[in-house]
């Protein structure tokens, strides 16, 4: 039995909301007949029959969508958590996370439409959407959604600005939900429909020495499930800079430099600027066109261009690779970006705009490129790399570390140098204030190496005893 805290059940909201309600957690279903006189036909009648227990009435929210509706199963599963196993107190806080995934799954729902006016395609997720890729499943790309939205997350660049602690639990209840779902029946639970992965660890307490009765308590201990998904978030205790490193392989970075073409001319050449001269996402987008083109550097493998607009606002140079800078020469005198200049001056002179840099990539709307438009073009390229070779999975910030991660392999084998003698010169491409920032990278690649070495004494082994 349910009695709402609001009458306006006909309102017609713009977004998902909550509604608070009461329900009585021993109501029970019961079953009326009655009996048709003429015909002697039986009917059968559910109805929920209250316990009329003030003590027994719970506060909960349901979800309502902005028709109106009730929103299904996803209401459903905070009533549950009322009662029975895993009940809980308060439900506000499962509540918060399913109504932010709730949003999440229909924003996907509508055709989006990048700067310069290029459609991106809606992918309609539903909470049903599950394969047997975890990393293509709702859960999963809702806790991207919630990373990049981190507002104490290196790298995240979203609109939104959860706290992690509020990130994780958002994720938490979630995952709970689809364990629900998964109970009940209202979604498949098979090698096609996976939800995320688990491991399985073991926690021994530690023992008193000054308890006379430590030695019977040695046996105890306690096992938890970890999924996949909840492991993408930072813990408060850091994980070593080097580990969270997801450089791509040297086949990976053929497949992007492959599928990168496919984009958006100025989409595709602000990604090979992070992947090829290591500038952060925000520096790409920022690029300056002055020196574009000034000279003619024909002779040089790289050309160095001194970029403003960096973390620390530290002007440094990176260098392009002459092949992509001949691109950036190309794309600096095309049409589309000059028609685009010319509404980027109109602002600047109406006073619209104060930033009068001239930066090389211009949206159509005369002003540069946001970062939630590139999160978008960058989901849809792995999506399409993906099909190719499902093994692909990497995030916008991965294209710089690849960058270094590549660099310091080039360098250290024509040079004949050890990773740590190219620190220096790592940090002041990669614009780090510290070299203590560059380390991540080398200890990566020494750590790389004795991997790569230890294989191949093992390889070495085995094939001596064969011989």
């Amino acid at each position: 039995m349910i009695k709402t805290h609001e009458d306006k059940y006909a309102d017609i909201y713009d977004d998902y909301r909550l509604l608070s309600i009461m329900v009585d957690t021993l109501a029970k279903l019961k079953i009326s007949t009655s009996i048709n006189t003429e015909s002697g036909e039986v009917t059968l009648s559910p109805y929920l029959s209250p316990s009329n227990l003030e003590s027994r009435l719970k506060k909960t929210d349901i979800i309502i969508a902005p028709d109106g509706t009730i929103v299904y199963p996803q209401s459903l599963y905070l009533v549950s958590k009322l009662r029975g196993e895993g009940a809980v107190k308060d439900t506000d806080p499962i509540a918060k996370g399913l109504l932010a995934f709730t949003r999440y799954l229909d924003s996907t729902h509508y055709t989006q439409v990048d700067e310069d006016g290029n459609e991106i395609p809606p992918e309609y997720l539903t909470y049903k959407a599950l394969s047997k890729y975890e990393e293509e499943g709702a859960p999963w790309r809702f806790a991207e959604f919630l990373l990049a939205n981190c507002n104490n997350i290196e790298g995240a660049n979203g609109n939104e600005a959860f706290s992690l602690s509020t990130a994780r639990s958002y994720m938490s209840a979630v995952i709970g939900f689809y364990k629900w779902m998964q109970r009940f029946g209202y979604i498949k639970n098979n090698d096609q429909n996976v939800v995320t992965h688990y491991t399985t660890g073991t926690v021994y307490p530690e023992l008193n020495q000054h308890d006379m009765l430590a030695h019977t308590k040695s046996g105890s201990k306690r096992t938890y499930e970890t999924s996949n998904i909840m492991k993408m978030f930072p813990k408060k205790e850091n994980t070593p800079a080097h580990k969270k490193l997801k450089p791509m392989h040297p086949e990976h970075k053929a497949l992007f430099n492959e599928y990168v073409n496919s984009l958006p001319k100025a989409t595709g050449l602000i990604f090979r600027l992070c992947i090829e001269a290591g500038l952060r996402i925000d520096e790409a987008i920022h690029f300056p066109a002055h020196d574009i083109g000034k000279a003619d550097y024909c002779d040089l493998d790289v050309v160095p261009v001194k970029i403003i607009r960096t973390k620390g606002s530290k002007p440094r140079t990176v260098e392009i690779p002459i092949e992509l800078y001949e691109e950036l020469e190309i794309y600096k005198e095309s049409n589309a970006r000059l028609t685009n200049l010319n509404k980027c001056n109109a602002l600047i002179q109406s006073g619209e705009i104060l930033d009068t840099v001239e930066y090389l990539f211009i949206s159509n709307k005369g002003i540069p490129y946001s970062g939630n438009t590139l999160e978008t073009h960058f989901s849809n390229l792995r999506k399409q790399i993906r099909e190719m070779d499902p093994t692909w999975y990497y995030r916008i910030h991965d294209l710089r570390s690849t960058f270094a991660t590549h660099w310091l392999w080039q360098a250290s084998q024509k040079r004949a140098v050890g990773y740590d003698f190219l620190m220096d010169e790592l940090a002041e491409l990669m614009g780090h204030a510290s070299t203590s920032t560059t380390e991540k990278y080398i200890k990566f690649m020494n750590k790389l190496d004795d991997q790569i070495n230890m294989a191949k004494s093992k390889n070495r082994k085995i094939n001596e005893g064969w011989a």
